[in-house]
């Protein structure tokens, strides 16, 4: 097995538009172990993409749950917001896709969408899907749910209360912002035999020292360039 991962960041987002059809399709001819993506629900089908307001992605005004018929809205490159199904059909038992939760009670959608694919072998490095979201509650319900697909909580500052958390969610590993994490919580995870990876690293050297230090992965916007960092 692998000891340390690089997974695409919304594919590629410092290389293509994050989210789109083009940065996944980069991301899946690049020698990386997974690329990660964002979804939204609207009107019962799950959409990627990352914000809950459209400005910065389309240049438009407005709230994407407000909108009656997402296939319309265009992105800044000009392509639609994919659906999910798309990138599923696209990369099944190709790459691996770390799924990110971002809207409200969608653990059993997602749920319904991923039983419709295919069992596929197990992957001795990187899980085929891996479900993760900063709503720790959405997690729960997918335990609750008896999810066949790992997960892994998301935290941008230092979690609390991180033994009983992995008691109950019994995580694949703990997904922490760059910003705030540091040697003391990666041993603290290690002595708890949970694995940490970190978003979003961008720079070669950065990497290396969080592999030194132990983390098992890292989310960056570069995959291309990072995929070679060692």
């Amino acid at each position: 097995m692998k000891d340390f991962f690089v997974i695409g960041h919304r594919g590629a987002a410092g290389e293509q538009f994050e989210n789109s059809m083009s940065g996944f399709k980069l991301a899946l001819s690049l020698n990386i172990d997974a690329i990660e993506l964002d979804i939204h629900q609207k009107n019962g089908e799950l959409w990627v993409i990352h914000d809950p307001e459209l400005k910065r992605l389309t240049g438009k005004s407005g709230l994407f749950s407000d909108v009656e018929q997402p296939s319309k809205i265009r992105l800044l490159n000009d392509e639609p917001v994919p659906k999910l199904n798309q990138v599923l059909d696209l990369y099944w038992g190709k790459m691996p896709i770390n799924i990110e939760i971002k809207s409200f009670n969608t653990a059993p959608l997602l749920l319904e969408v991923l039983s419709h694919y295919p069992t596929l072998e197990p992957n001795p490095n990187f899980p085929w899907i891996l479900i993760s979201s900063f709503d720790h509650r959405q997690l729960l319900k997918l335990r609750e749910m008896n999810c066949p697909w790992p997960i892994s909580p998301l935290s941008t500052g230092v979690p609390i209360h991180v033994e009983s958390m992995i008691d109950v969610l019994r995580p694949y590993s703990w997904n922490i912002d760059d910003e705030y994490i540091d040697i003391d919580f990666i041993n603290q995870m290690k002595q708890l035999d949970m694995p940490t990876m970190v978003f979003t690293v961008n720079d070669k050297n950065r990497a290396r020292q969080l592999k030194n230090e132990g983390v098992m992965g890292i989310f960056t916007d570069f995959p291309s360039t990072l995929s070679k960092f060692e």
